[in-house]
């Protein structure tokens, strides 16, 4: 078989949304053209779709190192580092709750944040979690600037109404 067969195969389980059958087909015909970045870009994004990060982020860095001059695979890399940046982030917030390095935690997922929101400044929940994460430390003003960043984003109503309702709380500290 070749390489167009399993992609058509990849969009046909696409389709009927089976993604994980779709990642198999584009695995398979990443077999016969290693070096072809479309495919793994593709694959990058059946993957992110399947919430199997870290494979989205190998096939997404692999085409942009393979065709580094293609801007949208290095936008769609830059949005899965951001999402893992984010995840590490909130797993730092989570266990600094629960450590006496709490405000050490709080500091790092601050840093991975705003690394975050500079790879991919269209995502409200980097931003979201930036908010948390300076209200965390004590940073008020900059978790008010994040949560205004937020808002501005696009997002549905529910979105907004936690915004706002996190937007309060932070007032609420800053006050005490």
């Amino acid at each position: 078989m070749k390489a167009e067969d399993y992609l058509k195969k990849a969009y046909r389980s696409i389709y009927n949304n089976d993604f994980e059958q779709a990642i198999s087909w584009f695995e398979q015909a990443l077999s016969i053209e290693p070096d072809n970045a479309d495919i793994h870009y593709r694959c990058s994004i059946t993957c992110a779709r399947s919430s199997r990060l870290d494979k989205a982020i190998a096939h997404a860095r692999l085409a942009v190192a393979l065709m580094p001059a293609q801007e949208e695979y290095k936008l769609h890399f830059d949005r899965m580092q951001a999402k893992e940046l984010t995840q590490l982030a909130k797993k730092r917030l989570d266990s600094s709750s629960s450590s006496s390095s709490q405000g050490s935690n709080s500091s790092s997922a601050v840093r991975l944040l705003k690394r975050a929101v500079q790879l991919d400044p269209l995502s409200v929940d980097s931003q979201v979690w930036l908010a948390i994460a300076y209200a965390e430390t004590g940073q008020y003003v900059n978790a008010l600037k994040a949560l205004r960043d937020a808002s501005s984003l696009p997002q549905d109503e529910a979105v907004a109404t936690q915004l706002r309702e996190l937007e309060q709380r932070i007032r609420k500290a800053m006050k005490t």
